[in-house]
């Protein structure tokens, strides 16, 4: 079990998370980020998405394995807007089991300027600390990323 997962599990178990939707597996559907934690404020790697984009599947699975492999202390919560039937049946069937906030009003997606997705966003205290450059080539974007997560969070 990863240190994210347990951490997971003790804050569940403490009563901190509270789920909002259960799916078919084990993620939760949110409301809210202060759903994902009692504080709301993070460290959180936020993941715009849609469930009818291809690269954004990769974009979750690949933001989860960064996370769990360099051991940071960030939570990967994904933000979709689509549809919550499609939701949840694009969590059940691939398995996801780490936080969903479902943006129904798109209040994040308005918060962090998200115009396209896949999209990726550090939340730190409750405030912005790392934005993706939707123009970056994709590949260029997850470097930029991984670069500033390392300098922020590896020791």
């Amino acid at each position: 079990m990863t240190r994210l997962s347990a951490l997971i599990i003790l804050l569940a178990a403490a009563g901190a998370m509270t789920p909002a939707v259960k799916t078919g597996g084990d993620a939760r559907i949110c409301a809210t980020l202060s759903e994902v934690s009692s504080s709301g404020a993070g460290p959180f790697l936020l993941v715009f998405f849609s469930t009818a984009c291809p690269s954004c599947y990769d974009e979750l699975f690949e933001a989860r394995l960064a996370v769990e492999t360099a051991g940071w202390p960030l939570t990967v919560v994904g933000i979709c807007s689509g549809p919550l039937d499609e939701l949840k049946h694009f969590l059940a069937k691939y398995a996801w089991t780490l936080p969903v906030v479902y943006d129904r009003r798109k209040l994040l997606f308005k918060k962090f300027r998200v115009e396209t997705v896949p999209y990726k966003a550090v939340l730190i205290g409750g405030e912005t600390a790392y934005r993706d450059d939707p123009y970056l080539e994709y590949g260029r974007r997850w470097e930029d990323l991984r670069s500033w997560l390392k300098k922020r969070f590896s020791h």
